[in-house]
């Protein structure tokens, strides 16, 4: 009877051990689940890449651009920027542009924000095509980017006082912090010029935004940028992470709801994922890849000349290996590095290739 009762005891006790650990585990993976997408896995001394650090975009008309980037979102338009023939014969290689199109180089930028992300702005003299031809989500290539700032309703009146609709309205949900409180999180999207969607987006409740913003206006950004990357999801995501050394944070499968951000209807499925470089907490890329596989193929390649963001450009400590590890990988190389004085970059050398899903991708290291 004593040992009957000592066998019970015991298998008593290793089941509240076992509960126990399995309510750690669950906890730690809840923990995991919502941990902030800012937070580093590493640390930037093991990055090969850095973050996004410049988006180029094709534009014929500059006025409009203007009136969204420096009016509305607060940055500063530099330029013409000066360029010497020889060096624009170079860009033109990098780019695979053709010798017929003729073009001006400007920086939008904020100045008291260098982490943000710089947007070099293409002055094409033609109007070529546009590489997204509606605001439809379902458009194949990059197709937006991202201004997280510290007050998303002073933002949202002020756009629409400018005469800028939106994509998909101001909105307000409560997420999950780490510790399982919650915050406010605010997003709106805006039809920036091009057809390009500009993502509006703050966070409260103590949560730190997800790109720096200026003290004084309250306004930062860019700060990120996504690409609709359905039925490619893994090559792309591999040539992010294998060639240019960057982690993904957040790899998950989501159905939109009521009111989507992405504007399509309630219970699409998608898979969401997002990429940092390593120690970085900004300057990320995010990949939308959807479940029913329905794709709209752009008329042009989803890179310059055409209109809108055409191309996407990463600092590197080693362009050597980027470049060895493309061919490796069977990336096509449209321009081997080479010595390049640039307005923006300055003196580096620089090489271009195609990413997976025909998007132009620039790595430069700095002397």
């Amino acid at each position: 009877m004593y040992f009957a009762y000592q066998a019970t005891l015991i298998k008593k006790i290793l089941f509240l051990i076992s509960l126990g650990i399995l309510l750690f585990c669950t906890s730690a993976y809840s923990q995991s689940y919502i941990k902030d997408i800012t937070n580093p896995e590493s640390t930037s001394s093991d990055a090969l890449c850095g973050p996004l650090k410049i988006v180029t975009i094709c534009t014929s008309n500059l006025d409009s651009l203007r009136l969204f980037y420096e009016t509305g979102m607060g940055m500063v338009l530099s330029g013409p920027l000066r360029i010497t023939k020889r060096e624009k014969k170079k860009q033109r290689l990098l780019w695979d542009l053709p010798g017929t199109i003729n073009y001006k180089v400007y920086l939008l930028y904020r100045p008291n924000v260098p982490e943000n992300i710089e947007l070099r702005v293409l002055l094409v003299s033609k109007k070529l095509s546009l590489v997204h031809e509606t605001y439809n989500p379902r458009e194949l290539g990059p197709f937006s980017l991202g201004f997280p700032n510290a007050n998303q309703e002073l933002l949202d009146k002020e756009l629409h006082n400018l005469g800028f609709n939106t994509k998909v309205p101001l909105q307000t949900v409560l997420m999950s912090k780490p510790d399982g409180t919650k915050y406010r999180y605010m997003e709106a999207i805006y039809q920036a010029p091009d057809f390009i969607h500009a993502v509006g987006v703050e966070r409260g409740n103590g949560m730190s935004q997800l790109a720096p913003y200026d003290s004084t206006t309250l306004k930062g950004g860019p700060g990120f940028s996504a690409q609709i990357v359905t039925g490619m999801s893994d090559r792309v995501l591999a040539f992010y992470t294998k060639v240019l050394g960057m982690e993904i944070r957040k790899d998950a499968e989501w159905k939109t709801g009521d009111g989507s951000a992405l504007g399509l209807p309630a219970g699409s499925g998608y898979r969401n994922t997002i990429v940092f470089a390593k120690g970085a907490s900004t300057g990320y890329l995010q990949f939308i890849d959807f479940n029913d596989n329905k794709r709209l193929y752009p008329k042009v390649p989803p890179r310059m000349p055409y209109r809108g963001i055409g191309m996407f450009g990463f600092e590197t400590s080693n362009i050597n290996k980027v470049t060895q590890l493309a061919i490796e990988s069977k990336i096509r190389i449209i321009q081997k590095p080479m010595a390049l004085k640039d307005p923006i970059l300055g003196n580096c050398m620089v090489m271009t290739m195609m990413a997976p899903n025909g998007v132009l991708v620039e790595v430069f290291q700095r002397k």
